[in-house]
């Protein structure tokens, strides 16, 4: 096992710029693994669900529409 030299190793937020800018040109290639972490930071798992008010502002528009006899007919 190899020990490493403090001063030559860089840090953690250094790393995951270097590797943020090198992931695209080596996807060009096809897939690559990415870690989960640089993954989420690179916008990969963009939440797009809906917020609690909209999914209820959803639903009271279908009952609206189902209340007039739009939404079937």
């Amino acid at each position: 096992m190899r020990e490493t030299d403090d001063s030559s190793a860089i840090g953690e937020t250094v790393w995951r710029r270097l590797a943020s800018a090198t992931i695209p040109a080596l996807a060009v290639r096809g897939p690559i693994a990415v870690d989960p972490d640089l993954a989420d930071e690179m916008g990969a798992f963009e939440e797009t669900a809906l917020s609690e008010e909209d999914a209820l502002d959803s639903l009271m528009d279908d009952i609206a529409l189902s209340a007039e006899g739009g939404a079937h007919g």
